[in-house]
């Protein structure tokens, strides 16, 4: 969308919004857009805001970073022990079918609530890259498969010369795509362990306190986030892959 139109449906939404809430004229069940602002700005000369926003983003890093970093060893590994692959597939087809919510709710058995939230993003995360980069692995192996036998290298070599720039593609989109959905379901195990950081945890002290214009602000705060963050992501994909 252009900038044009990216404020006529900013300023469309902000219309039924107020007309609803008009409506409505109940703070509790919809806020009016005046109402969010002013807990926006409130938040805005809070250190609360930054801390928060600033814990999630660094949890989103980590968990994206290291189901990344998984995906890329373990998708090589898989294509090239293709017996193996079959059963890993079938398992990952089992977790990835499996509620999210679920997952937390089983953790917390287990493991601490700060963990917790990294084990379920990397459960959401790493099928999403291992299989965009399993089947990127194996279109480059039946495209390259002549010449890496007519030119033999190392697997390293391969790796290096080969395989990661024609993966250039298949990284920037899994790393676009994870960043967002990662946004989601750390804020989602954040909310659910009840954990006493981050926007999760804030979100869900607005609710237990009836706050609606709270939860709102949040939200609304947090969409800032993911855009900038997105944003700076893909000037930052495009430098490395340029």
């Amino acid at each position: 969308m252009r900038l044009r139109q990216w404020i006529g449906f900013l300023l469309t939404i902000l219309i039924i919004w107020l007309l609803a809430s008009y409506v409505i004229d109940n703070s509790i069940i919809l806020p009016d857009p005046i109402l969010v602002g002013q807990t926006m700005v409130s938040q805005l000369c809070s250190t609360e805001l930054y801390q928060s926003l600033g814990i999630t983003l660094i949890r989103v890093v980590f968990s994206v970073t290291l189901s990344f970093l998984f995906a890329f060893v373990l998708s090589f590994v898989m294509t090239h022990y293709k017996g193996v692959r079959p059963y890993f597939d079938q398992i990952l087809l089992f977790i990835r079918s499996i509620p999210n919510v679920t997952f937390v709710i089983l953790l917390l058995f287990w493991i601490n609530r700060e963990m917790s939230i990294y084990v379920v993003s990397f459960l959401l995360l790493f099928p999403i890259f291992y299989q965009n980069l399993a089947e990127s692995i194996e279109d480059i192996q039946m495209k390259r498969h002549d010449f890496l036998i007519i030119y033999p290298q190392s697997l390293f070599t391969q790796i290096k010369y080969v395989y990661v720039p024609e993966l250039k593609s298949a990284i920037s989109s899994g790393w676009i795509t994870c960043s967002s959905l990662g946004f989601k379901v750390v804020v989602m195990a954040e909310i659910l362990t009840s954990i006493s950081a981050g926007v999760g945890y804030k979100m869900q002290f607005s609710r237990l306190n009836i706050d609606l214009a709270g939860v709102m602000a949040w939200t609304i705060w947090l969409l800032i986030c993911v855009s900038i963050f997105n944003k700076l992501l893909k000037k930052v994909l495009k430098m490395l892959f340029s």
